[in-house]
């Protein structure tokens, strides 16, 4: 059984993981659903390493996001959560992607602007 973080904006994959409000929570298994959470994030604080840990109190194995910084991929790394950062995309066919396994990953350390610094 696997469990992954969708990180939302709404109907859609949030395409900036730290400043995501909440994540969709799917457990699945063999391309089948087994089950779906919605759940706020826990702060809105932007601090290193709040939402992995918190991700992976949740349970999960894997976490997917439009756009990642390099602490929080090491952060992911570190406590043995996979990272999928994708293309823009509707948070059904992420899903749909997840079950099928076919996830199209892109490479990414932020994707928001450079008046930003993700700690690269």
């Amino acid at each position: 059984m696997t469990k992954a973080a969708i990180a939302l904006d709404g109907s859609v994959v949030s395409e900036h993981f730290g400043k995501v409000r909440e994540f969709l929570f799917l457990t699945f298994e063999n391309g089948r659903e087994i089950s779906r959470e919605v759940l706020p994030a826990p702060t809105a604080d932007h601090a290193p390493g709040v939402f992995p840990n918190w991700v992976k109190s949740m349970g999960a194995d894997m976490v997917m996001a439009g756009g990642m910084g390099v602490k929080a991929k090491q952060f992911f790394e570190t406590l043995g959560v996979q990272v999928l950062t994708v293309p823009p995309m509707d948070v059904e066919e992420g899903v749909k992607a997840l079950l099928l396994g076919t996830v199209r990953t892109v490479e990414t350390d932020c994707g928001h602007g450079s008046d930003h610094d993700c700690g690269k």
